[in-house]
């Protein structure tokens, strides 16, 4: 199966526009797009907030689960809060329903404030997919705030991290 058909959406789970988790996403798009994927983003934060607590129905809440429905590969990224993802992005997959994520990729995206959080993935996010049917990519992407800097330039280890997990996604999905 070519690359060249392939789409990836990101759930975007900071509460705040322009996060950490956001930059690495769209690293990584770049990177996809390069090889033939198309990509979507999608901001929990710009969604309605009683939708996406199952209080109403709203189109753009429907809209990212069919979103993520049709992809080939999810990016769920998020800051680390409480030791794990956001309650954002726990609100929107609690929306998905049972195995709906069946045989789809999944590549994890966590950001933090230091290195000890770095098992946050495979506790948290990680079982939270696999129990929604996805394949979690091994290459997952967790960096702290020292990886990043200021200007928001990646560090060689975040940039080795997106490469192992396009050549892990891109073995996958030939």
């Amino acid at each position: 199966m070519s690359t060249n058909s392939k789409h990836a959406s990101a759930i975007l789970g900071s509460p705040f526009p322009g996060s950490t988790s956001e930059k690495i996403v769209k690293m990584i798009f770049d990177e996809f797009r390069q090889v033939g994927w198309t990509t979507e983003t999608i901001d929990l934060s710009q969604l309605d907030a009683s939708a996406l607590l199952i209080r109403n129905k709203d189109k753009g809440v429907e809209a990212a689960l069919e979103s993520v429905l049709n992809s080939d590969l999810i990016i769920t990224a998020s800051p680390t809060y409480r030791a794990t993802y956001t309650g954002l992005l726990k609100v929107f997959l609690d929306q998905l329903p049972q195995d709906s994520l069946s045989g789809k990729l999944v590549l994890p995206v966590q950001t933090g404030g230091s290195p000890e959080h770095s098992l946050s993935i495979e506790h948290g996010i990680s079982p939270v997919m696999r129990s929604l049917g996805a394949i979690v990519l091994t290459n997952t992407i967790y960096a702290w705030s020292g990886q990043i800097k200021e200007d928001g330039a990646p560090s060689p280890e975040v940039t080795s991290a997106i490469s192992a997990s396009l050549k892990e996604l891109i073995s996958l999905s030939n």
